[in-house]
């Protein structure tokens, strides 16, 4: 099969646009906005599909649900920056809400501040010690921040706790795809062969258990494990 050429691409993308913003009108959804932004920045017209999204999301009421997900916008489109500014607006507005601690701290680690974000996520573990979104995001930090020790004591942490929502097992796959990856780089340096074979185990464990718990929680899982690989790829990247 031949590949497109550039103009070939193009009206791809215009036709998948127009496509996109029908199907925005017939069902209103953040999902439908970000890839009418996300097309609109293919098609190197970026900051039109910004001004776009900015207009639907003016309509929003919730003051807190606009700022979210309008430092969402900006984050699909790699102005990190920008979506920073907003999540420190809702973090002087908000100062205690859950969500947007963690969307903030998620920000501050995909901009390599990782000590800020490890600060925030320390703070949410205060309150939820059990929650798998943060554990995630702080394990990411440690991460960042070299920090190997504190990554296997917070890995043994997140496999006493079992995921209690489909959600949850989403942030569970996060951890395991993110990790899974670290720790074999690691092997023979931050950790042991012995506990790279235990480890190993322990990972592989998951696909028995994930067989009895049907489609949706897989699903959740998976994805979760395919973006926690993709995290760790891009930290090495940098």
């Amino acid at each position: 099969m031949e590949n497109k050429s550039e103009p070939d691409m193009k009206a791809a993308l215009q036709d998948n646009l127009q496509s996109l913003k029908e199907s925005f009108i017939e069902t209103p959804s953040m999902e439908f906005l970000l890839q009418i932004v996300a097309t609109y920045h293919g098609l190197e017209m970026t900051e039109r599909g910004i001004g776009f999204a900015e207009a639907i999301l003016m309509q929003i009421e919730d003051e807190k649900e606009r700022l979210i997900h309008t430092s969402m916008v900006f984050e699909m489109v790699d102005f990190n920056d920008d979506a920073l500014a907003v999540l420190s607006e809702a973090m002087e507005k908000y100062p205690d809400d859950v969500q947007v601690k963690n969307h903030h701290g998620m920000l501050l680690n995909k901009s390599s501040k990782f000590e800020d974000a490890l600060s925030i996520y320390e703070e949410l573990l205060e309150i939820s010690p059990e929650s798998l979104e943060s554990l995630s995001g702080k394990l990411i930090a440690l991460i960042g921040l070299g920090r190997h020790g504190d990554v296997l004591k917070l890995y043994k942490t997140s496999i006493s706790i079992t995921p209690s929502s489909p959600q949850d097992w989403h942030f569970k796959g996060v951890i395991d795809g993110l990790l899974r990856d670290y720790f074999d780089r690691e092997k023979g340096k931050s950790i042991t062969e012995g506990q790279a074979e235990k480890l190993s185990k322990s990972f592989d464990s998951i696909t028995h258990i994930m067989d009895g718990l049907g489609p949706e929680v897989s699903n959740f899982y998976m994805m979760g494990n395919f973006a926690g690989k993709e995290i760790y790829h891009e930290m090495l990247d940098k």
